[in-house]
């Protein structure tokens, strides 16, 4: 039984070094050669669409994988929110879930999040064109949300925890700056506005706290500063956050 449990134990902490974000990902993969994908991301995309039909009067919108999802943010620039993360996806998904959810009126801020699964060594080993690929997704995704909102906030690749056991494996870690380069300069070419909410977490004590090397490690602390760091793209002229 003990040795069961240690087994059970490892098995656990494999899955975690992975990311849970490329796990789920990989369990719909199995599902009719990515229907299964396709169908769970119109479902989540339904959902979101229900949800902003609730809210009124101006909100904003997170889009993203899980590391948005993931995000407790009920108001920014004091103002509702929707969470439109889902887990496992990657930029081109992303334009295919911003085209499904139905907007009952324009969102005074769209925030993107996006990067993490594109990282990927299935993505990126035995393809040189991956990063291209990226940054034509992530231009035709910005030309696509930015008439759809009054601003649209696009955020650096949050950061891996490099030294944790299995990252590498699983992540080309070394290419993230290049592809929060690529979002910086598709944003400004789109009209949005490019911020590193993270910067705060990738001092190595702070990346310690992820969970598994690859999420954000979150606590209210931590959260606020991220708003923090969105409000002073979205909105500068609100310069304290709601309780």
């Amino acid at each position: 039984m003990r040795k069961s449990i240690i087994v059970g134990a490892v098995l656990a902490v494999s899955v975690l070094a992975a990311g849970a974000a490329a796990f789920v990902a990989s369990r719909h993969r199995g599902a009719g050669n990515g229907q299964g994908v396709a169908a769970f991301r119109e479902a989540r995309a339904f959902a979101v669409t229900g949800l902003l039909k609730q809210v009124e009067g101006p909100y904003g919108l997170l889009l993203g994988d899980s590391q948005i999802e993931r995000l407790y943010l009920p108001t920014l620039c004091g103002r509702p929110v929707v969470n439109g993360g889902i887990a496992g996806t990657r930029v081109a998904g992303l334009r295919a879930v911003a085209g499904w959810i139905a907007l009952p009126r324009p969102p005074e801020t769209i925030v993107v999040t996006i990067g993490t699964n594109d990282l990927t060594r299935r993505q990126r080993d035995g393809h040189p064109d991956a990063a291209e690929r990226f940054r034509a997704e992530a231009r035709a995704l910005f030309s696509e949300l930015v008439p759809r909102a009054r601003r649209v906030v696009a955020t650096a690749v949050p950061p891996f925890d490099p030294g944790r056991p299995g990252i590498a494996k699983f992540y080309d870690v070394e290419a993230a700056p290049a592809y929060s380069a690529i979002l910086s300069e598709e944003c400004a070419r789109a009209g949005c506005a490019y911020v590193d909410a993270f910067a705060d977490l990738r001092a190595p004590a702070a990346a310690g706290r992820s969970p598994d090397g690859v999420h954000l490690g979150l606590d209210p602390a931590t959260r606020d500063g991220v708003a923090a760091r969105l409000e002073a793209a979205a909105c500068p002229e609100h310069t304290a956050r709601s309780p």
